[in-house]
């Protein structure tokens, strides 16, 4: 809980900066990785494979 409350000051900082381009691709870049880890780990716990 500690951490929430040292996080939700540092969100609403960069919430009211203008978004440059390179925090935009790193933010995507990061979205894109959660996507791909939850897609996977979906896949994992949902589809049972046989492997040898």
């Amino acid at each position: 809980m500690e951490s929430m409350q040292e996080l939700i000051p540092f969100a609403k900082e960069l919430l009211s900066q203008k978004p440059t381009r390179n925090l935009l691709k790193v933010y995507m870049l990061g979205s894109v990785f959660a996507l791909l880890h939850s897609t996977t780990w979906w896949l994992f716990q949902n589809c049972h494979y046989n492997l040898p």
